[in-house]
């Protein structure tokens, strides 16, 4: 019996290992919101968001995560973008109102929405989605008696600025004032289609 047990003990030992490795892994991932995709869940946060007449309104923002990913992904075989959500008030006081990314990249990242703001007073969002590897569009969606609707955008259209959050997400509050958007965001690095929407309405190299 004594001979069986030490047959068993170094196994036991490095599963235990194993397992102890594997929390460790967990917790530090789970420190780095941008790394939740790995095991699913979701991000959310509350930001200013300035609008083109100057009024200053506060969105709630939704990111849900999932596992896998490709060499698009934070990490080949990591977590990736599921879907993207934006919540505010409706603007006649009747309740919120959220829009959801629909459309989905060729490896399947979702479409990033890039500026809310109100047009004859109809809630307005633009979005960017990849069509290729190195090719972006546009997309326009206008809220209409409580639906989305996709409205078509020409070749060329009126560029607008980008009000909504697409910045880094480290060690990020949970609450984003005009001024960490703009500091978070300041890193020239980023690509130019996401910093102004159009005025093309296609965006390659």
């Amino acid at each position: 019996m004594q001979k069986h047990n030490a047959k068993l003990t170094p196994l036991i030992w490095k599963q235990i290992m194993k397992l102890g490795l594997i929390l460790m892994m967990g917790a530090s991932m789970g420190a780095n919101a941008g790394w939740l995709g790995l095991f699913g869940g979701s991000e959310e946060w509350k930001e200013e968001v300035q609008l083109s007449d100057s009024r200053i309104i506060v969105v709630g923002r939704e990111q849900l995560n999932e596992s896998g990913g490709d060499e698009w992904a934070l990490n080949r075989g990591g977590g990736k973008p599921k879907e993207y959500r934006i919540r505010f008030a409706n603007p006649d006081g009747m309740g919120m109102i959220e829009w959801r990314s629909e459309k989905k990249s060729p490896r399947t990242w979702p479409e990033v929405p890039l500026v809310l703001d109100f047009f004859s007073g109809q809630p307005t969002v633009f979005s960017l989605d990849a069509i290729s590897a190195g090719c972006e569009v546009y997309s326009k969606y206008v809220y209409h008696h409580g639906t989305w609707r996709e409205e078509p955008l020409p070749d060329q259209f009126e560029a607008h600025p980008t009000n909504l959050f697409y910045g880094n997400r480290k060690n990020m509050p949970s609450f984003l004032d005009l001024a960490e958007k703009a500091k978070r965001q300041s890193d020239s690095g980023y690509r130019r289609a996401l910093k102004t929407v159009g005025p093309n309405l296609k965006v390659c190299g």
